[in-house]
C-alpha cells in the first residue's frame, strides 16, 4: 500500500502521517511549499520518536488547476493506490472563489489525476458533522435525493464560503469516486479538540482560537441558549478511525461520523474554559440571530473576533452515528477532561 496525503502540516493531517509512519506504511505528502514546511514537520514527527524512512513529500497545490505536480513527482505517486483528504482551506470570511477552487475543485481535480497517473483504488474523504444534518442541509436548498442539483450559488450566499465549500465539495466528489468505481469513505469529525494524552492541539483551530476569545474577555455574552452544543472529538479519536477505515472493506461506501460519546452545552463548556483560566465568564445569554445581526458589522465583529459563519454551527439537534460501522478504541476520557487538558495545551504555548 501507498498512500497519499493532503493536509499533512495541518493539525489533523500531520497526526494522521505520524500514525501512518508508526505502522511503516509507505507515505507521500503532498505540501504546497516544500522547502518551508517540510523542516518543521520533520522536526514535529522526529520529537514523536518517529522514524521518517517511509515519508517523501511533493510539491502539489489544490488551488492550482494542474495541482502544479512536476512529470517527476507524477512517476514518484505512480504506486499511489490510496488517498487520505484532509487538506482544506479553512477561514471565516473566505470570497467564493477562495473556497470553491481550493475545496472542491481542487478535491476534484486531484481525484481525477490519481486516478488517470496512478493506481488509485481507496479514497478516504474528510468532510464534517454538519455534513450529517439532514434537516439543516434541506433547510440551505440542498435536494439529498438529487444534491448535484442544488442551486450552489444561493448556499454559499445564505452560509458563508467555508462551510457552503464543504458541502459541496462532499457531494461532488461523492459523485466523482463513485462514478470512477473508487472504493471510498467519508469520515465527518465533530470540532476537533486535543489528543487524549497531552491535550495537544495547533493554534489555528477552532477550539484554541474560542480560548484566546474568552481569555481576551471578548466573548461578551454567552451565544445562543443552554441547549445548544458544540460537538467535539478528540484528534487521536478521528486519527483511529481513518487509520481503521483503510483496510476494513466494511467501512466502503459509507459515511462515518466520529464525535464523543459525551456531550455539554456550549454554555458549560465556555464556563470550564473560564474557570480553568481563573476568569469570570460572561453572565449572559445573546440570542443566535440577535449576535447574527449584530455581527454584520465588519469592526464590531473584528473587535469581538467572531464570524456570523461560526454561529451556524452551534446546534441543538442531535448527532446520530452511523450504527453500521464502529471505530473501535473509543476514547475512555471524559469529555470535560479532555476539554481542560486542551485548555492547558492552549494556555501554556499561545497564550
Amino acid at each position: 500500500m501507498a498512500i497519499l496525503v493532503t493536509g499533512a502540516t495541518g493539525f489533523l493531517g500531520r497526526f494522521v502521517l505520524l500514525e501512518l509512519l508508526q505502522q511503516k506504511q509507505d507515505v507521500i505528502a503532498l505540501l504546497r511549499n516544500p522547502e518551508q514546511q517540510m523542516p518543521s514537520l520533520y522536526k514535529w514527527l522526529q520529537e514523536k520518536g518517529c522514524d521518517t524512512a517511509h515519508l517523501q513529500c511533493i510539491q502539489g497545490d489544490l488551488a492550482q488547476s494542474d495541482l502544479a505536480v512536476s512529470a517527476s513527482d507524477w512517476q514518484r505517486l505512480a504506486q499511489v493506490d490510496t488517498l487520505i483528504h484532509t487538506g482544506v482551506l479553512f477561514a471565516w470570511n473566505l470570497s467564493k472563489v477562495q473556497a470553491q477552487t481550493t475545496n472542491v475543485n481542487g478535491c476534484l481535480t486531484l481525484i481525477r489525476l490519481l486516478k488517470e497517473r496512478t493506481q488509485l483504488q481507496r479514497v478516504i474523504l474528510i468532510s464534517g458533522y454538519m455534513l450529517t444534518l439532514k434537516t439543516h442541509l434541506q433547510q440551505y436548498g440542498i435536494d439529498l435525493a438529487q444534491p448535484l442539483q442544488s442551486n450552489w450559488q444561493q448556499l454559499y450566499s445564505k452560509l458563508g464560503s467555508y462551510e457552503a465549500s464543504k458541502i459541496e465539495a462532499h457531494f461532488q466528489s461523492l459523485a466523482l469516486v463513485q462514478q470512477l468505481g473508487l472504493d471510498w469513505t467519508v469520515i465527518h469529525p465533530a470540532t476537533l479538540i486535543g489528543t487524549e494524552n497531552t491535550g495537544e492541539i495547533a493554534e489555528h483551530q477552532v477550539f484554541t482560537q474560542i480560548v484566546k476569545q474568552i481569555n481576551q474577555g471578548k466573548m461578551l455574552g454567552l451565544p445562543g441558549s443552554a441547549q445548544h452544543t458544540l460537538p467535539w472529538v478528540g484528534v487521536d479519536h478521528v486519527v483511529r478511525g481513518i487509520t481503521q477505515c483503510l483496510k476494513d472493506r466494511s467501512s466502503y461506501q459509507q459515511e462515518i461520523l466520529l464525535v464523543h460519546p459525551q456531550s455539554l452545552s456550549f454554555h458549560q463548556v465556555v464556563r470550564l474554559i473560564a474557570k480553568q483560566l481563573k476568569i469570570q465568564p460572561p453572565r449572559f445569554c445573546i440570542p443566535l440571530p440577535i449576535l447574527a445581526t449584530l455581527l454584520r458589522w465588519q469592526s464590531l465583529a473584528q473587535r469581538l473576533n467572531l464570524s456570523r459563519e461560526m454561529l451556524e454551527f452551534l446546534r441543538t439537534e442531535p448527532l446520530t452515528p452511523n450504527k453500521s460501522y464502529t471505530v473501535c478504541h473509543a476514547s475512555q476520557v471524559s469529555l470535560e477532561e479532555q476539554l481542560m487538558q486542551s485548555v492547558a495545551w492552549v494556555k501554556q504555548h499561545y497564550l
